[in-house]
This record gives C-alpha cells, structure tokens and sequence, in this order.
C-alpha cells in the first residue's frame, strides 16, 4: 500500500503544481509572441513529467515481496479476507493501474485445492443417502471391475426373477448375497448383508439373469447354503456407522505399517477394509515367507478396539486392490476388468517375438505382464504357416543366417555369414530353399529370392496416386461419354452416329416412321467401356441433344427438313406405323 500511496500523492501534486506552471507558461506564451518554441517546448516537457513516474529500488522490492506474499496465501485458501482489506476483488485479479512496467507478471492461475474423497473406493463418490440408488454414472467412474447388466432390458417370460444379487465393497472386493423373500432392490441401492459376525454394508452392482451366469461362471451352486443373506436396504443408523468405520480407515494402514515394523515382521500391510458395523477390520498384507503375526494381531485389537483378520494376497492381487497406470498410459487391467489370473511364462515374449528385457516384460507388480497372454493364440496359429524359425540356408555364394520374421505378413530376413545386410525372403521361397537344401541342392544366391519391402509413407503414395487415377477416370467416362475405361478415346463410326439427329437415326429405310417397339430394337447397345448400360444410354442421349442443337446452329434448313420428312398427325392421336 506503501508503494500506491506515494503514487497516488505524487499524482495529485503534479496534478496541483504541474496544471499551475503550464497555465503560467501559457500565458507567458500567450503575452510574448516572440520564442513560441521555447515555450511550446516546455509546456510538452511538463505534460511529459506528469504521465511518467518511476519507482525506487525500494517501492519494486517491496512490491515484489507483496505479490508473493500473496500467492502464497492464495495457495493456501487465506487470500479472500487480506484481499478485501487491500481493496482487491475477491476474484483475485489485480488492477491495471498498479501493475509493475518494469517486471512482467506472473499469469494468474486458479489453483485447485485435492480433497481426499473416502468413498471412490467404496463405488461412489459422495455420501449415500438413505433409500436412494446411486446413479449409473457415479457408479461406473468410480468404482473398479465396474460391470454392465445386458440383460437388464430383456423381457423374461418367468415373472420371478432371479433371488441373489452381487454386492461390492471396497476397491475389487465382491460377494453374492440371497435376497429375503419380498425384498427387491434395483443396482445402485445400499444395502446392508451378514457378516462375521454382524453386518456390513455394500452397494448392489448386479441383479437379474446376469447374477446366475457369474454364478455359473464362478462354479458356485445358488441353491448353496453357504450364500449369505441380504438383510434389508441401509438406515440412517447404519450410514453413520459406515462413514465412521470408514474415517477411521485413513490412517489405519500407517499406523498399522509402523506397528509391524517395531516388532520386525518381514511384511508390507497393502490396505485395511473396516466392516460396516465398525466390529471387525481387515487387513491385506503380501510377504515372501510365512511370518508368525500372534503378536501383531493382538496389538491391533488393543490400538483400533476391532476384532482383527488379516489375508495374504499375491503380488497381483496387491497390483489390483492399489490401482496404477500401466506402460501403454491406460489404467492397469487387473483393476478395471480382468479377474482370472493366468500364468505368464517367457515362451509367450519369445513366440511373438519380443526381446527378452525385463524391465519393459515386467509389469506394476513386478511380475510379466498379463498383456502378453493376449495375443499369444494368434501368433501360434500364424506361425503354423511359416518354416521353422532359426534355420540357416545354404547357397552357392555362401551361408545365410537366420535374422528375424514378420509373422503376419510371412516374411524371413536372412544375412550372408559375415556381413549385416539383411534380405527379404517370403515364407514360401524359404521352404523351398529349406527342401533344395535337404536334397543337398544349393541355389546361386539369395538376392534372386530376395523381394522389395516398401516403406509405409511409398505404399500410402502409391495407393494415393492410384485412386487418383481411379477418379480421372471416372470423371472423363461420366463427364461427355468419350474417354473410355482404358484412357482411350471411341471410334469416328460411333461418334458420327451419335452426331445424326435421333429421329433420322431410328428411320427405316423406306422412310416410315418405326414403331415403339421397333425403336427398342434400332437403339445402339450399351458401351462396353460404361458402368452400366443405364448409364450409357444416358449419356448417349446427353450427347445427342447435344449434337442436335450443334446441327441446328450450323445448318439453318436443318429443321424445315424434318419437318418435311415427318408424316401427318392428327390432334390426340398416337403414330401407327403406316403414317
């Protein structure tokens, strides 16, 4: 404020003083009209010290320090009230006027405070209320292994529909529960199901059809005792207990990590799931050996006042429960959609021929990648068709070595024994150079089967200059009818008998008038060259119009003869074939 006060005042006195001496100096210029120069001169210089005003070293420094002063406490979220009393908006944008010239501001960017959200793991990303579904959206972005019921808008003729229902919980934790009888719940509804002991509470993520073909998927019985029952949708009673439990899960993994450490536990505690009851916690831990927790599972009694279970996941199971992004920039698979964890071996990185590095090869867990069992199916099925990879070729120029193979286009790269330029070979040619070779047969040299690979900017050329082609065709065939399919151009007897008028074309040569039949009859075929004979036939009636009207303006008595050459008509009545 120091720094506009004194700019302010220094303002108003040029202002006071400086409209004084140019008013004195007018009038000085005014009364003596010699040196009018001069004295223009220095009205100007005074109306130039007016507008300029140059700050200290000190006024900069102190301004500098201010803004960051500033920007420190809008980071913070402090800057409304000092702002108000400095006389700023509350928007947190800075008047023109007081702007520094000699230092170029900063931009002024919003800055998002993060907020810890409790529930995204939960499936939602607020607080339930009571008896309200949460909606699809919410659902689906913010929960993981989120499913789609596609069945939901199938009619199905039974009127009972089917009595268990999923249920999720935290992260990718799900669970299939029976429905009481008279109870029915939609996807999206909070529900409260058995627990051991008491109750939790979790959303429903499937109902319907879809439930007994993950039923059926998971080899799991539904008329099974062992299913547990839904017990009713959550109250308000059971909400509070949930979000508490749920409070208390945020520091429970610290706490838990700095407990197992002090005792010395070779383990690392991977997440803690509270009960909805807030009476039981589970804690999700990985070790590579078995470690003997007693000790640990009854300090955590003592420090949460829960009863305590603890579960032993895998390296991939702990890649699920925590999420990541993967190399390819997507979220990690086993987290959005895949549930079967099949076993990975080297041979699927060799078969599809990917190099053996580890560190690309190895995913978020540490382990291969998932991704690699993909695609492995088709690329055996496609290497049934090639020769036997790593075979070397004999010829009479030498030895070819064994380099690489495109799978799915079919081709072998090979390399003279001693030098590094590699050739082309397409499969077929490799199998009979591979069986020549058997027969102790050697061809010359393997340039005479090597083919020209094109690159993928030539092949995008030459399909561009072919379609172009394609196109001028087209357009010569479909513009006057002359140009045919191979460029060329029709024969003179065509083009002279498109040239005669319509009428003397269709005559016999007796001079009667043919019939509409026989008209058909005399119509020139199709051209060979057309797309069609439709098309032809109209564009040889366009040229003819257009020949005929050329006639006319050529020959004058043009149209007096055909006149003459017409036979009598009557008023509304059609031609026979004797007029």
């Amino acid at each position: 404020m120091k720094y506009e006060q004194r700019k302010k005042q220094h303002k108003d006195q040029q202002a006071g003083d400086g409209g004084s001496q140019e008013r004195e100096v007018m009038a000085e210029a005014s009364q003596s009209p010699v040196g009018d120069g001069n004295k223009r001169t220095e009205v100007e210089a005074v109306g130039d010290e007016e507008e300029d005003y140059i700050a200290t070293p000190e006024e900069i420094a102190a301004e500098a320090q201010r803004q960051a002063e500033r920007r420190n406490q809008r980071k913070a979220g402090t800057h409304t009230k000092e702002m108000e009393e400095d006389g700023y908006p509350e928007s947190g944008a800075r008047p023109d006027d007081i702007i520094d010239p000699y230092a170029e501001p900063e931009p002024e960017i919003p800055w998002v405070k993060y907020e810890e959200n409790d529930f995204l793991m939960r499936g939602c990303n607020h607080c339930p209320k009571c008896y309200e579904p949460i909606e699809r959206w919410e659902r689906d972005s913010c929960s993981k292994l989120a499913t789609t019921n596609w069945m939901s808008s199938i009619r199905l003729p039974n009127e009972n529909s089917f009595n268990i229902v999923e249920v999720r919980f935290k992260n990718n934790r799900k669970d299939f529960y029976r429905l009481p009888d008279g109870l029915n719940v939609t996807e999206g509804d909070v529900v409260a199901v058995e627990g051991v002991p008491g109750h939790d509470i979790g959303i429903v993520s499937l109902t319907g059809e879809v439930c007994r073909l993950r039923l059926k998927e998971r080899k799991i019985d539904p008329t099974s005792e062992t299913i547990k029952r839904l017990y009713r949708r959550a109250k308000a009673v059971d909400l509070e207990k949930w979000v508490e439990a749920i409070k208390d899960e945020k520091n429970a993994v610290q706490r838990t990590r700095r407990i197992a450490e002090n005792l010395g536990l070779a383990m690392k505690i991977n997440d803690v799931e509270m009960q909805g009851d807030h009476g039981k916690a589970i804690f999700y831990y990985t070790a590579d050996e078995r470690v003997d927790f007693r000790v640990l599972i009854k300090l955590l009694a003592e420090e949460f006042h829960v009863r305590v279970e603890m579960k032993q996941i895998g390296v991939r199971q702990e890649a699920a429960k925590v999420g990541g992004i993967g190399t390819c920039g997507r979220e990690l698979c086993c987290c959005t959609w895949l549930t079967n964890f099949k076993t990975v071996s080297t041979n699927a990185a060799k078969v599809q021929q990917i190099l053996p590095n580890p560190q690309k090869l190895a995913g978020q867990c540490g382990k291969l990648k998932c991704c690699l069992n993909f695609e492995y199916d088709v690329y055996v099925d496609a290497l049934k068709k090639l020769p036997p990879l790593g075979v070397h070729i004999r010829f009479k120029k030498g030895l070819a070595l064994y380099k690489k193979t495109d799978v799915f286009r079919g081709i072998l790269w090979y390399a003279y024994e001693g030098e590094g330029e590699l050739h082309a070979i397409p499969a077929d040619s490799v199998k009979k150079i591979i069986e020549m070779n058997r027969n102790q047969e050697y061809p010359e040299q393997l340039e005479d089967f090597q083919i020209e690979l094109m690159s993928t900017s030539a092949l995008e050329q030459e399909t561009t200059d072919a379609e172009f082609e394609r196109e001028i065709r087209r357009m010569a065939e479909g513009g006057n009818g002359v140009v045919d399919e191979n460029g060329g151009q029709r024969s003179q007897a065509v083009n002279q008998e498109h040239s005669r008028p319509t009428r003397e074309r269709g005559r016999g040569t007796g001079g009667e008038r043919p019939s509409p039949n026989n008209r058909r009859d005399n119509r020139m075929p199709p051209s060979p060259s057309s797309e069609g004979g439709q098309r032809a036939g109209n564009d040889r009636r366009r040229d003819n119009r257009g020949d005929r009207k050329d006639n006319r303006r050529r020959d004058p008595n043009a149209f007096e003869r055909q006149q003459k050459n017409r036979g009598p008509y009557e008023d509304n009545k059609k031609p026979t074939n004797n007029e």
